[in-house]
């Protein structure tokens, strides 16, 4: 048995007899560096010693600790303080000691899986400084292994998952050091996360002052370029106390004041710190990680006292991030979105801007170049679906006049943040004149896709019905699972991949858009962006208010029948359709074709995994009793809001162009503008039932998976995703237990609800290790205040109660009460019209909420920056649509915290 060990006999010595931070010393003194002597206690010693105290063999003293370990462990360190070492350890230690008879020594615990990587277990175990009697040192070798039994250091194992069955402790015996100087090097910084600095802490005295952070030290940051260092930053502090050995009481150590002269002197010069800087560079280069390493200066010689691997870096916040903003798209993707809504997403944005490129002219090796970016544009942060604004930047990059396209996008996504640090690569000679070449090439092919637009969005919606109506939803549960996924397929060559049209256009209002917006910018009017909103109002034949149309239509036939109108008023939504099929088979062929033109048009509509009208038809009744509530909404009332606020503003533009052409560009460009935003409209209808037939397939594919065992459920197939789903089926997959999968996704993702996260974000590295996801942008001190400003959308005061509305499942009885949630998307039309007013935390002047609200003439304002986490559900305010000016009528100074 190997009781002790010196500093020889560990170099063969496994981390199991030596423990962690012995390991590391023996490996120390093998590579040459200054290490004082030292000897080690070995963990045989201290199962020798635990037996011999506690009576009983080791492994039934570690099971004692399973049950109730906190109260186990107390009571075994409290009989190892009462204890003595066995007679056979006492005098091996006696031989032992008799080299360093003449030295001063540190005791200090080395426990297996200490200093290691997984834990550093800094501060859990105790150490003795100064100690020279064998009376002092084997005292201090007992409580360093009773250390091992203390209440931090099992709750440190327990919050790790180390095992707690297993301690194993040896001690180190060390000569001291009565150091000039002491302290510790990162050869990582610990707060910047870069690799290629070390920040160096040093004090007078002792390093004890600088580990405790009793004692203020010195800073010093030391940068390595092509392997040579640098002293880049130097914080001198106000030294005036330090650690010594305490001379008087003969061992140990005491806080003594440092001389004035010495107190605000850098206490290692710059060659000094290039020497310390040098040895703790190849250490961490031998070693092959990041080092935090403790050292000693005495008479201008280091001694390392210890190393260990750093077990904690900050992601690096150098260099150019990745911008995440979901200003836009949340309101397709409004919440916690599933994997396979993410992936199918991820990989339509690709497949369409693909085909996009090809028809600008870009070559196979050009959108090969392009493919991480296009593979890339979207991004899933803790479920949360994100544009990657920087790739965004560098598509749009490849077209002429990238300044005013980048100001075009941000207005068009409502980015309140701009990137600054993309920037258009700059060419020179014959490499810009063929990048000069393509973009004209580009934009030429772009400007004939506009010539040719309105025969385009035809074309394309012609194609979309004639493909969309060949499969019949209702019969999907007549294919096998092969046939379902030859299906997906099919529909992915003959509709996404020749989704052309919409992007094409999305490009075209964005450029319009911009260009408008220049135009009234160069008339000086005080507010542009309400300007354009109410001169794009009142269009005609924009499908997204189709569905509220429809309804209205419902509800006039609900109005003239008294007992349909009783029916619906008594019976729960649950119970509504067979009531009404049972009893009014006129109106329930109203709502089976209301579900079949409209059923796909729902909250979180591009959301596969949302369960949507043909599921469960709740939500149309909602909307239908919010209707019939309130007399004096009809069709008629309805259509009679539209164009008069548009007349007034094309008056009062048209007033200030001095010039019959500009007021005849003007005119064209509106059009232009104007039918660009009914065609995205309209296109979206398209996308929403596009989403539904995938989600009609995947819903049956999942329904099979489930009846052949692969899945649990059937909506388990929500949390696969789409390349998962084809490995499967095209035997790839290197993990076939999808049930297992899915249920571990299902929790993560639940997790994630609880979370809240910002609309915009920069991340550096992997945005999954290390980031904070934090706004960093000017964010409005609303508050403290009694009003919040945001982006009006259709002019109009209104006074009234709000009602918070997040999902289908909340209360939607609106009754001419305010509309506020965080986001909309098509879906959310029909709720519109029984709403006295919409305010929408997130959004722009070209989101869906401002353009359906402009055509419905319901006050408006969105982009208003924490809205509902200020505002209480039956909260009274006044909204101004035009100003954007919302004002709490019940606030009342020093009541609010939020």
């Amino acid at each position: 048995m190997q009781l002790l060990l010196n500093q020889v006999d560990i170099q063969g010595s496994g981390e199991s007899l030596i423990g962690g931070k012995a390991k590391n010393l023996a490996w120390l003194s093998r590579f040459g560096f200054n290490v004082p002597p030292f000897l080690v206690v070995s963990t045989e010693s201290f199962r020798k010693f635990l037996e011999h105290t506690m009576k009983k063999n080791f492994t039934d003293v570690m099971a004692s600790l399973q049950m109730n370990p906190v109260v186990v462990a107390a009571e075994i360190r409290a009989a190892l303080l009462r204890a003595s070492l066995p007679e056979d350890l006492q005098a091996a230690l006696r031989q032992s000691l008799g080299q360093f008879q003449d030295s001063f020594l540190a005791v200090r615990s080395s426990v297996v899986g200490e200093d290691s990587q997984e834990a550093s277990f800094a501060g859990q175990m105790e150490t003795f400084l100064f100690l020279k009697s064998y009376e002092e040192i084997s005292r201090g070798i007992i409580e360093c292994f009773a250390s091992a039994f203390a209440e931090r250091a099992i709750i440190y194992r327990k919050d790790r998952k180390l095992p707690i069955h297993s301690i194993s402790a040896a001690v180190i015996c060390q000569v001291m050091v009565d150091s000039d100087v002491a302290g510790v090097v990162f050869t990582a910084h610990p707060n910047r996360g870069n690799r290629n600095e070390q920040l160096i802490s040093a004090a007078w005295g002792l390093g004890e002052g600088v580990v405790s952070g009793e004692c203020n030290a010195d800073e010093f940051v030391v940068r390595y370029q092509n392997q040579k260092p640098s002293l880049i930053e130097q914080k001198v502090a106000d030294k005036d106390n330090a650690f010594r050995f305490a001379s008087g009481q003969g061992y140990g150590t005491k806080i003594v004041k440092v001389e004035d002269k010495l107190r605000k002197v850098a206490c290692l010069s710059q060659d000094l710190l290039i020497k310390l800087s040098q040895i703790c560079y190849q250490i961490a280069l031998k070693q092959g990680c990041p080092q935090d390493i403790e050292f000693a200066l005495k008479d201008q010689t280091f001694s390392i006292l210890q190393t260990r691997p750093i077990t904690m870096l900050p992601v690096q916040m150098e260099g150019d991030p990745v911008v995440w903003d979901n200003s836009n798209i949340q309101e397709s993707y409004c919440g916690v979105t599933t994997p396979l809504t993410f992936s199918f997403a991820s990989r339509a944005y690709r497949s369409v801007y693909v085909n996009t490129g090809e028809i600008v002219g870009m070559s196979k090796s050009e959108l090969a170049n392009m493919d991480p970016i296009l593979r890339n544009l979207l991004g899933l942060i803790r479920g949360r679906v994100y544009y990657n604004i920087n790739n965004w930047y560098h598509g749009i990059s490849n077209l002429p006049g990238f300044s005013a396209n980048k100001q075009d996008m941000e207005r068009m996504m409502g980015l309140q943040d701009p990137v600054d640090f993309v920037q258009k690569r700059q060419r020179h000679g014959w490499d810009a004149l063929l990048a000069k070449f393509k973009s004209i090439r580009a934009l030429s092919k772009l400007l004939s896709h506009f010539f040719r637009i309105r025969s385009l969005v035809e074309e394309f919606r012609s194609h979309f019905a004639e493909s969309y109506l060949r499969v019949d939803k209702g019969q999907l549960f007549l294919c096998n699972l092969r046939e379902l996924y030859e299906l997906s397929k099919e529909l992915e060559n003959k509709i996404i991949m020749r989704w052309t049209t919409p992007i094409v256009n999305d490009f075209y209002v964005m450029m319009m858009n911009g260009k408008v917006h220049r135009k009234l910018n160069a008339l000086k009017i005080e507010n542009p962006s309400l300007t354009l909103n109410n001169l794009l109002s009142g269009e005609e034949g924009i499908e997204s208010t189709e569905p509220t149309k429809f309804l209205l239509k419902m509800c006039d036939s609900i109005r003239s029948d008294a007992k349909l109108y009783e029916v619906f008023l008594a019976t729960a939504h649950s119970e509504l359709m067979a009531a009404i099929q049972q009893n009014f088979p006129a109106f329930h062929q109203l709502c089976l074709e209301y579900i079949e033109l409209y059923g796909d048009r729902t909250m979180g509509e591009l959301k596969l995994e949302s369960i949507t009208l043909r599921q469960d038809p709740a939500f149309m009744f909602a909307c239908l009793r919010n209707y019939i509530n309130n007399p004096k909404l009809s069709l008629a009332s309805l259509e009679r809001h539209e164009k008069n606020l548009r007349s007034d503003e094309e008056l009062r533009i048209f007033s200030l162009l001095k010039s019959p052409l500009a007021r005849l560009t003007m005119k064209r460009d509106l059009n232009r503008l104007r039918n660009a935003v009914k065609n995205r409209e309209n296109m979206r209808l398209a996308r929403t039932r596009l989403f539904g037939l995938y989600r009609c397939l995947y819903l049956e594919m999942g329904k099979q998976l489930a009846l052949h065992k692969v899945l649990k459920h059937q909506r388990d197939i929500f949390y696969l995703t789409v390349e998962e789903i084809e490995q499967f089926f095209e035997g790839r997959s290197t993990c076939i237990s999808l049930d297992r999968l899915a249920e571990l996704r299902r929790q993560e993702f639940a997790e994630y609800e609880a979370m809240d996260l910002p609309h915009h974000f920069k991340t550096y590295g992997s945005p999954y290790v290390g980031n904070r996801y934090e706004y960093s942008g000017a964010t409005l001190s609303v508050t403290e205040g009694a009003s919040l400003q945001g982006l009006g959308c259709y002019p109009g005061v209104v006074e009234g109660k709000i009602r918070l509305i997040f999902s289908p499942e909340d209360e939607m009885s609106l009754q001419g009460q305010i509309l506020c949630t965080v986001r909309t998307d098509p879906g959310w039309a029909p709720l519109f019209p029984s709403a006295a007013g919409i305010i929408v935390e997130r959004g722009s002047s070209l989101s869906h909420s401002a353009v359906v609200a402009r055509e419905l003439g319901i006050p408006a304002i969105v982009n208003i920056p924490g809205l509902t986490s200020i505002l209480k559900d039956g909260e009274r305010i006044r909204m101004n649509g035009q100003t954007g000016v919302i004002e709490r009528l019940d606030f009342e100074a020093g009541n609010h915290s939020n």
